[in-house]
């Protein structure tokens, strides 16, 4: 386990609100161990505005206690994140109030937030806002912190 984290060979994408399918920045990319692709929003023709997000499945019911962003890492600063809620839930369609809100630095290094134990199997990442304000959303890698 890399320090913590969930393994990410488990987990899936339940639904994105927006990806850039042309140029292939899939939301898989968040979580597929390779800090060179990126999950972003779609941009070309036309932007959709925030929130943005993206629902994972983890692949069984954890005690998730936080999670891990890194932005993007390829020198562009297009989506990287701001403001942003963490949730987790029991079913991938209900989710409650935030677990965590945090703001996030404009950093290339990995970030955390932490929350407090909550059991869950699906968790969704709500994307408030960008780092130079701007419309998109986009993820290098993004970690699961919790245990069985």
């Amino acid at each position: 386990v890399e320090d913590g984290l969930i393994p990410r060979k488990d987990y899936r994408v339940v639904r994105v609100s927006s990806e850039s399918r042309f140029n292939g920045k899939l939301a898989k990319n968040a979580f597929d161990g390779d800090p060179g692709t990126i999950w972003h929003t779609k941009w070309r023709g036309g932007a959709v505005r925030h929130p943005h997000e993206l629902v994972i499945d983890l692949g069984a019911e954890y005690t998730v206690r936080g999670f891990r962003y890194l932005p993007r890492q390829d020198g562009g600063w297009n989506g990287a994140i701001r403001l942003c809620e963490f949730y987790v839930g029991t079913r991938p369609d209900r989710f409650g109030k935030p677990t965590v809100k945090v703001s996030f630095r404009k950093s290339r290094r990995p970030q955390e937030a932490d929350c407090r134990p909550v059991r869950g199997r699906y968790v969704m990442i709500r994307a408030l806002s960008e780092v130079n304000g701007g419309p998109w959303a986009s993820i290098a890698e993004l970690g699961v912190v919790g245990d069985k």
